[in-house]
């Protein structure tokens, strides 16, 4: 098991990780120190410095116009986003030392930035990499380190399975091209996106789908482009206790399936 530097959780995680629950965090806590095998998944970690093997830092990571380079580590596969191609293998987590197998990844080109991105974190990940974790509920840091490949600090940010406490629910939602104004209870002149589920068998086929209707909500992670009808693959997630102005179900994207512009 990993240890976590000082700043330890006293909750159990996220009621634990994230929630107001929490009592203080202290530099000198008797929590038992939460695993690395509990903690990584629960958080997507964006990269946020990075230096070489002599101490310098390593633009090559953060060059081009995408994403900041992300790592997800998700049924024990660990996936590399913000790169050209995305990348996806295993990962074993070996005493206090980080080790990924061998890593998938499509196959396009990009512009040399990205590029150089790939083969960049590519080469940090090639070898074991000393893991310290610094487990603030907020802002955890993990810190990777190698002798041949130098150091990558990231910052966490909760994913929702650990937001809304739940694995939520997948689905496919087709969004309509255009928007339309609907009667919003706290919102004035709100326009609504117009949205209907689909449904498809294990070929990938669809099979149904439900009556249009519009959704008084945003779609995390989802930017809707007028003229631009959409497919979305979703998950759906219970919000426990939520506020009075915010909705008990909370829709999060996952992945664009299908993207069409439509011409009046």
């Amino acid at each position: 098991m990993l240890a976590v530097k000082p700043a330890a959780i006293t909750c159990a995680l996220l009621a634990s990780l994230l929630f107001s629950g929490c009592t203080s965090l202290t530099r000198n806590s008797d929590a038992a120190p939460v695993s690395a095998d509990t903690l990584l998944p629960a958080y997507y970690w964006t990269l946020e410095q990075a230096t070489d093997r002599y101490g310098d830092h390593n633009q090559d990571l953060f060059g081009g116009d995408t994403e900041p380079l992300q790592l997800r580590f998700k049924d024990n596969m660990l996936n590399v986003s913000g790169t050209c191609n995305r990348l996806s293998g295993p990962y074993n987590i070996k005493r206090n030392n980080l080790v990924a197998g061998n890593l998938m990844q499509t196959m396009m080109a990009c512009e040399q930035q990205l590029m150089h991105r790939e083969a960049g974190i590519k080469t940090y990940l090639n070898s074991p990499l000393e893991m310290t974790l610094e487990a603030h509920p907020h802002t955890p840091r993990l810190t990777l380190t190698s002798d041949e490949g130098g150091k990558l600090v990231l910052v966490g940010n909760a994913t929702p399975e650990t937001r809304y406490g739940n694995q939520g629910e997948t689905l496919f939602m087709e969004v309509q091209a255009q928007t339309v104004a609907c009667s919003h209870p706290l919102i004035p002149d709100y326009q609504c996106l117009q949205v209907r589920e689909l449904t498809y068998d294990a070929q990938g086929r669809q099979t149904s789908n439900s009556d249009w209707t519009m959704l008084y909500q945003g779609i995390e992670g989802f930017n809707h482009q007028p003229g631009t009808r959409n497919v979305l693959r979703l998950q759906r997630f219970v919000v426990a206790n939520p506020r009075a102005d915010q909705p008990g179900i909370a829709y999060v994207l996952d992945t664009v399936i299908e993207t069409v512009r439509v011409i009046d």
